[in-house]
């Protein structure tokens, strides 16, 4: 629970730094978003001591995860930018669905009715949003 709440936080900080950057800055918020995520990685490891290297599959996701992240957080700012900000908040808010989603569909998990219930209000909240 506390790795989520800090994991929350972290974006809810990096929503709002987004939404007030100048229109002017270009890409380059983004650019020290990333690198700020690779740097606190990066102590974290070294403050672990778990190994740097990861096998080629493992690392192939990782880069791909990084990468839709990055386009994620580029359409964030280009939404905000557009006066979109309370919707691109609220979808921005339901990317944990996506990991759900997957995992129902490619390992063939099921939910318990707790967690259909919260991707249901999850739903319903960003259509109401959208509205």
């Amino acid at each position: 629970m506390g790795d989520a709440l800090i994991a929350g936080a972290g974006f809810a900080v990096q929503f709002l730094a987004l939404a007030h950057v100048d229109l002017g800055s270009g890409l380059w918020p983004v650019v020290l978003s990333r690198l700020t995520s690779v740097l606190i990685i990066a102590m974290l490891i070294i403050r672990t001591g778990v190994q740097w290297s990861l096998p080629a599959r493992p690392a192939a996701v990782a880069m791909a995860s990084g990468t839709a992240g990055t386009a994620a957080i580029i359409c964030y700012l280009f939404a905000s930018r557009q006066q979109l900000l309370s919707t691109a908040t609220v979808l921005a808010a339901l990317y944990p669905a996506v990991p759900v989603v997957l995992v129902l569909m490619l390992l063939r998990e099921r939910l318990s009715a707790a967690q259909t219930g919260g991707l249901l209000a999850a739903a319903a909240a960003a259509s109401l949003v959208a509205i």
